[in-house]
């Protein structure tokens, strides 16, 4: 049975290696941040950096691997449902987008991230590892800093026969059905948090956010 994120709110799970996770849209209009933290003894997390030098595009479909800072394998795209339309360049929204758009104290995804983040190591006392995601949540929550997240469902287009070759981008609704998904194998241990986007400044998600969902399959 799937587990709702509430729209403009955050989720998080641990995962053992080899377990799969469906993230779920099910309106259909909905972004979904996520980012995952290896619980190894060297800090690290998912890099949207390193996997498109990987892969050599922009955008990821079914089999792909997604690696870590370290370029290790972190992530893998068993299955998508979708129009395998994501997007692996936009940061998260964050308290200071919001602030130029004069909407200071929005909802954010990074705000969400720390939320997370900040949620796991203060409950989980028997994680291995704890101290180095001790170390990246600290960092995080200090600096006001965000990892790149993979925007699952996000439709960014990329240049248009109107931007001379200036690799133009421009952000629409997500170009997805009802009920579409993608699922992730976790090739280590991790922490996965995921965010259901709270942006209705722009096209982002329909311009009005909504649920989105979860479910460990193995």
């Amino acid at each position: 049975m799937p587990t709702i994120i509430p729209a403009r709110h955050g989720a998080h799970v641990l995962l053992q290696k080899g377990q799969q996770i469906r993230v779920i849209n099910p309106s259909g209009h909905q972004v979904v941040d996520t980012w995952a933290f290896p619980l190894t003894d060297v800090p690290t997390w998912l890099s949207m950096a390193q996997t498109r030098q990987k892969l050599g595009r922009l955008r990821p479909i079914s089999n792909d691997i997604f690696v870590d800072t370290h370029r290790k394998p972190l992530l893998t795209l068993i299955e998508d449902t979708s129009s395998r339309v994501h997007d692996m360049v936009y940061p998260a929204c964050d308290d200071w987008r919001y602030a130029e758009a004069g909407e200071e104290g929005h909802d954010s995804c990074a705000g969400n991230l720390r939320r997370e983040l900040a949620a796991t190591v203060e409950s989980a006392a028997e994680i291995k590892h704890l101290d180095t995601l001790r170390e990246v949540e600290k960092m995080i929550r200090l600096w006001k800093w965000t990892p790149e997240p993979l925007n699952l469902f996000m439709n960014v287009a990329v240049g248009s026969v109107h931007d001379g070759g200036l690799g133009s981008l421009e952000v629409g609704r997500p170009n997805c059905k009802e009920g579409d998904y993608v699922v992730l194998r976790t090739e280590v241990d991790c922490l996965f948090v995921m965010s259901s986007c709270p942006n209705d400044l722009l096209d982002t998600n329909g311009g009005e956010p909504r649920d989105s969902a979860y479910e460990i399959l193995v």
